[in-house]
């Protein structure tokens, strides 16, 4: 085998994120009296959006993320026809990230894939994410006996595509070859990112999706099984 260290993301790559977010969100919703429905859920996921990408661009910080969120979204709210609710937006978001820490669902296949690989090689998770949110997932979940060791953006005060994660990672395992060492993860500016400045292999897990072109990954996979398959040859 040509690697003996993956690096893996979580979110859209191994664990369903979008179902639970929808999940806590739907339950934030609620708590705080607000309807739900497509129209608002399109619009939290729009303005989150905004927010992580600034994130990614070193705009924001990740404490000021979890709140403006929703201080964000929450303006908007009237141009949906819907009154902003008396909550305010750090307990709307303390709500949120209570919820979301109960998610951990796992897309299909992954724990094949971890099961797998996590055979011929340690598995790292990296991960852009709220600490709390991460720990209280990834403890809880079927998947985290697979990984050697789990690194959130938050606690290590770097963000992908940082290459700062990536790097420490590979100093927890011990492995200072970088043609030994390779990321998977679904984001092309923030996994692959990452993977192109720590000058590491990348495998861009597209679940099902056309390959992109030009996006700097070493190798594009559709499904996780193709990824394994990679991986293991």
């Amino acid at each position: 085998m040509r690697y003996t260290l993956l690096l893996a993301d979580a979110d859209g790559t191994l664990f369903d994120f979008h179902a639970g977010e929808k999940v806590a969100l739907a339950a934030t919703l609620t708590a705080c009296g607000l309807p739900v429905n497509d129209e608002i859920t399109a619009l939290y996921s729009r303005v989150n959006m905004s927010h992580w990408k600034k994130l990614e661009r070193g705009e924001t910080t990740q404490e000021r993320l979890r709140v403006e969120r929703f201080s964000d979204f929450m303006l908007e709210l009237p141009t949906l026809g819907v009154e902003a609710p008396p909550t305010d937006p750090v307990t709307m978001s303390a709500c949120f990230v209570r919820e979301l820490g109960k998610q951990h669902i796992p897309l299909p296949g992954a724990k094949a894939f971890l099961s797998a690989v996590a055979e011929k090689m340690p598995v790292y998770m990296v991960t852009n994410g709220i600490a709390v949110v991460q720990r209280n997932r990834f403890e809880n979940s079927e998947l985290r006996p697979y990984f050697a060791d789990l690194l959130i953006s938050e606690e290590l005060g770097h963000f992908k595509p940082d290459p700062f994660m990536v790097l420490e990672a590979m100093r927890r395992a011990g492995e200072r070859d970088k043609a030994r060492v390779v990321m998977l993860g679904d984001s092309i500016t923030a996994d692959i990112g990452a993977a192109v400045n720590a000058g590491v292999d990348s495998i861009l897990f597209t679940n099902g999706a056309p390959a992109p072109e030009n996006c700097l990954a070493t190798y594009t996979v559709p499904t996780l099984s193709g990824a394994a398959e990679l991986l293991l040859s």
